[in-house]
């Protein structure tokens, strides 16, 4: 398994198959947050020389070097402790209110891991029973995030707003995979004691079905992908800072891909043979849509013809996603576009350009149907302090 695996990082790096990874800057760390570049001890500020690319793919990849992070509440004034711990989790984009501790003064809480490129790698302990994740969190931290927690101490795990809601109980090692565009009540633990991998949503919602999860999804332990999901996540926070940074993204990239194949094993029934071909069909759309994105004259009428299925037939493929093939162009184009805007390639460049470079024809559609997916408009979106 560990030989496939490898195998799959590395045809993906090759072949420069690698969404623009590319995280926002981290402010200068304070005496109490230190980041270096692993491998040897390095000032803050000091920056390796990135390797060159492996080809000359248009794609940005990852060349940052992976970065430490550690934090702890120790050296902070005790009426400082919960307001400074907040702050740092919703710069790491999760940011949460902890409860459960009878003087505040004595919260005691420590973050370790990693920063790579847009992911972030953590283990957050500390010494309250409960916590909580409200509107203003959401709002503070990065928009359409996900997130993968472990567990290591049992956990009573709630999640209503703009999700299906639910209760779940976990044990030690169960998995949650969840948005951070949701609000949440974590209640029952002894001590909080997560894993956590918050991915950007550029990775990870090109993967999901409709581009965004339904609803929190549970991964026990002791099941196969949830093992699986461990044994990876524990490998990748031991071996990404030791690879070059491409690859280090390849990685993470196929961790994302274990990530959606989890939900979707979790969100459906089993198959029937009709049902395995038309996901396997509708798979080669999406891929078909992704190598096309760019063209202004990607329809219906001309993907069904380069599949060889009737339009009804595509229409057909797209029905359990939720979305029909019109929409789902126009979300991942919307997608491109916002990640251009915010990222390193659209520096120098106009909307317009970036917008026509995704293949929309028209500014008027592209202006209404951006406010639409996102609330907000391009202009915002570069003026905003932190764009990546």
């Amino acid at each position: 398994m560990a030989t496939a695996f490898v195998k799959l990082v590395r045809q993906n790096y090759d072949h420069g198959r690698l969404d623009d990874p590319t995280g926002r800057a981290s402010s200068r760390p304070s005496a109490q947050e230190f980041f270096s570049p692993i491998g040897r001890e390095r000032d803050a500020d000091e920056v390796l020389a990135p390797p060159d690319p492996p080809s000359l793919a248009s794609r940005q990849v990852l060349r940052a070097p992976a970065m430490r992070l550690s934090f702890s509440t120790d050296d902070l004034p005790p009426g400082d402790r919960v307001q400074m711990w907040c702050e740092r989790m919703s710069q790491r984009g999760y940011g949460y209110e902890p409860s459960g501790v009878p003087d505040p003064r004595e919260f005691r809480a420590r973050v370790d891991g990693l920063v790579a490129g847009p992911f972030v790698l953590m283990n957050l302990r500390a010494n309250h029973t409960a916590a909580r994740r409200t509107a203003a969190h959401v709002a503070g931290d990065a928009a359409g995030a996900f997130a993968i927690c472990r567990f290591n101490t049992a956990t009573s795990w709630k999640a209503a707003p703009r999700s299906t809601p639910v209760d779940i109980q976990f044990a030690p090692g169960d998995w949650v995979i969840t948005s951070c565009e949701w609000e949440f009540d974590a209640i029952g633990m002894t001590t909080a004691d997560w894993d956590v991998l918050v991915i950007p949503q550029s990775e990870l919602s090109p993967l999901l079905t409709g581009g965004r999860l339904t609803r929190p999804f549970k991964l026990a332990a002791d099941s196969p992908l949830g093992a699986l999901l461990s044994a990876s996540l524990d490998a990748a926070k031991a071996q990404v800072p030791l690879v070059s940074p491409v690859l280090g993204a390849a990685v993470l990239h196929n961790l994302c891909e274990l990530v959606a194949l989890a939900c979707s094993a979790a969100d459906k029934r089993p198959s029937t043979g009709r049902d395995a071909m038309r996901a396997e069909q509708l798979e080669i759309a999406k891929r078909h849509v992704e190598q096309h994105l760019v063209d202004p004259d990607l329809t219906a009428a001309n993907t069904a013809a380069a599949l060889g299925i009737s339009l009804r037939q595509l229409y057909i493929l797209f029905q359990p996603t939720g979305t029909g093939f019109a929409r789902y162009v126009l979300r991942q184009r919307l997608l491109k576009c916002r990640d251009t805007i915010a990222g390193a390639t659209g520096t120098g460049r106009s909307v317009a350009d970036i917008a026509f470079g995704w293949g929309f024809s028209s500014m008027a559609t592209f202006y209404r149907t951006y406010a639409s997916e996102f609330g907000s408009t391009p202009a915002a979106l570069r003026a905003a302090p932190g764009r990546r």
